[in-house]
């Protein structure tokens, strides 16, 4: 049942409140007026519940017998029940996958965001697939092959150029997330050696390019990109594969042409953010993962002038989208303005140094998610000291101080 196109308001849930990502998706959200945010969270203390811009919010329990998605499906069909929603919202890949293969039953009761089919999605979220359909259909990306204990991989490991990296081929409780999991070998032996001491997941092997890092973010339907943006680190994050601290948004036709061949064939629909890599050897910028999901640096595309999460709830409530084209710009996330204004007023850091925009603006408009998630990681790794491991514990504890 689709709503009212003429409706000037609309409420839309955010079925995974549990993200990292949800409080940047909320905060694009909250920057239009009559927009109504639902959290739906697995945590009943979650941070996103003690923000000013959550509308209403809901918690769910998963039972024993219950997986993850089937707790979470059921969750969104009750808090269907339960309030007005207009448009779903998912944020993380996982969510994504569960509401695509449910897609047809969710439209019956209301508008779905647009997301990837399900076999986008685990192409997109598998290494070693990604590396194949990348090869199959031409799309430039790095040498690759995958892990295997036998002669073939020695003598195919041989012959790829090294330095290499070692990735686990999907994210498995953290391990390949946001840089984590990665590891960089000068020698075929060495890679060997952590494989055979290590490899209790699946891992792919990549030539590593020199070159430097270019990403882009996009929303598309059936293929065709309806609007995007293309950031570049200035800024180091706080690991040696983490996404960066500060990016500079700015238009680069060479990836954007790459990233819109390949959405083409892939008939990709809904949002993206794709890593890519300028290779200083071959000229040429090559595709080297797909993100299914939203992306740290949302608030900076925010800032150059694209709500993704605004226009993507407006393309499922088959609304008009405005045109958008994002303007060129630096950000740097909360922790690295607050860092770089602190360094300049001691005089520590050169006043060269610069950004136009930060996510510590949203922060000081509305700190207490971050506040009680900061609180929330304090007590847990206290609770471990304490070799305090039960979470109803942990949760009754908080209960008691709030």
């Amino acid at each position: 049942m689709k709503n009212s196109k003429a409706k000037d308001t609309f409420s839309v849930l955010i079925p995974d409140g549990e993200s990292w990502l949800s409080y940047s998706v909320q905060s694009c959200l909250a920057q239009i007026p009559g927009v109504e945010v639902i959290v739906l969270s697995n945590n009943n203390l979650d941070p996103m519940r003690f923000s000013r811009n959550t509308g209403q919010f809901y918690s769910y329990v998963q039972n024993e017998d219950e997986d993850d998605d089937e707790a979470k499906l059921a969750a969104i069909y009750e808090t269907l029940d339960r309030a007005k929603v207009d448009v779903v919202l998912p944020i993380d890949t996982q969510t994504m996958r569960l509401l695509s293969t449910h897609q047809t039953a969710l439209q019956a009761l209301t508008a779905l965001a647009p997301i990837p089919d399900v076999e986008a999605i685990d192409i997109a979220s598998n290494k070693w697939l990604l590396a194949k359909w990348l090869q199959k259909h031409h799309v430039p990306c790095p040498e690759t092959i995958l892990y295997r204990a036998n002669k073939k991989f020695e003598q195919a490991l041989q012959a790829l150029t090294f330095p290499i990296l070692l990735k686990p081929t999907e994210q498995v409780e953290d391990l390949g997330s946001g840089g984590r999991g990665i590891h960089i070998f000068e020698q075929p032996s060495e890679v060997l050696e952590f494989c055979k001491d290590n490899a209790t997941v699946d891992y792919v092997v990549q030539s590593f390019i020199n070159g430097y890092d270019i990403d882009c973010s996009v929303l598309c339907r059936d293929g065709k990109i309806e609007a995007y943006t293309i950031q570049k680190g200035f800024m180091d994050g706080q690991g040696q594969f983490s996404p960066p601290a500060g990016i500079d948004l700015f238009h680069d036709d060479n990836a954007y042409e790459v990233v819109k061949t390949l959405v083409a064939k892939m008939n990709w629909t809904g949002i993206a953010h794709f890593d890519l890599r300028y290779d200083e050897h071959d000229q040429q910028v090559k595709v080297i993962e797909i993100n299914a999901r939203f992306w740290g640096s949302l608030l900076g595309s925010f800032y150059a002038g694209v709500n993704f999460p605004h226009l993507t709830c407006l393309a499922g409530l088959e609304r008009v989208m405005p045109k958008t084209k994002f303007q060129p710009l630096r950000y740097v996330n909360g922790r690295a303005a607050a860092k770089i204004w602190y360094q300049q007023c001691i005089g520590k850091k050169s006043a060269e140094v610069y950004f136009d925009n930060s996510a510590l603006d949203f922060m000081i408009k509305d700190p207490l998610p971050k506040v009680v998630s900061y609180y929330s990681k304090t007590l847990s790794k206290a609770a471990s000291l304490l070799n305090i491991s039960n979470t109803y514990t942990l949760q009754h504890y908080l209960k008691n101080k709030s």
